[in-house]
């Protein structure tokens, strides 16, 4: 029996972790004035993370359709997918090591919510490890071997794909328990 709260399957969060959602509905975010620095800066690290896993999705799929080169891919693909990890990597350490606590101590009401946005934080960084070895695996191929780079090359695809599904899960569902709080406490109170 799967966990309807894993990341992997879950289609949203509970009602009782959302009733801050519930008093600031999603759509009237970036108009409330009471929208603070600290967390519009938050959302647009989220909307780099979506572009940068849209993007990444996007030259996977370039390269899956065979219209480009595995040269062209595996030049264009390396840095920009060891910045867009080490970015991720950065910002969950944050959140888990900083934040998290701030915001648990907070608002218990939101801790079982915000441990699972841990867990999310685990599972991802676990799919990131895999991304890794399978990125490592295509750029070593042989150029000459056309079927170990379209394999590789489809299993890059293939985890990409994964991660940007999972990440968009959870960037949509840390939204909704971490701005609503900031917003309805003083933003600068919660963060510091």
């Amino acid at each position: 029996m799967s966990d309807p709260l894993s990341i992997e399957t879950r289609e949203g969060l509970p009602d009782e972790w959302l009733f801050l959602r519930e008093k600031y509905p999603r759509d009237t975010w970036m108009a409330n004035s009471d929208l603070g620095e600290h967390a519009r800066f938050w959302l647009s690290i989220h909307r780099h993370f979506r572009m940068m896993g849209a993007h990444l999705q996007s030259q996977s799929d370039t390269y899956r359709e065979g219209l480009i080169d595995a040269g062209t891919f595996r030049q264009t693909m390396a840095p920009r997918l060891q910045q867009f990890l080490q970015t991720l990597d950065h910002h969950h350490r944050i959140e888990d090591g900083v934040f998290f606590p701030k915001f648990m101590a907070a608002e218990k009401r939101l801790i079982k919510g915000i441990e699972l946005l841990e867990e999310d934080h685990h599972v991802i960084d676990a799919e990131v490890h895999n991304m890794v070895e399978i990125a490592n695996k295509l750029l070593q191929s042989d150029p000459a071997n056309s079927d170990q780079l379209k394999r590789n090359g489809e299993a890059f695809a293939n985890c990409s794909e994964r991660i940007v599904a999972l990440l968009g899960r959870h960037l949509d569902d840390e939204e909704d328990i971490v701005v609503p709080l900031m917003l309805d406490r003083n933003e600068i109170e919660l963060m510091d």
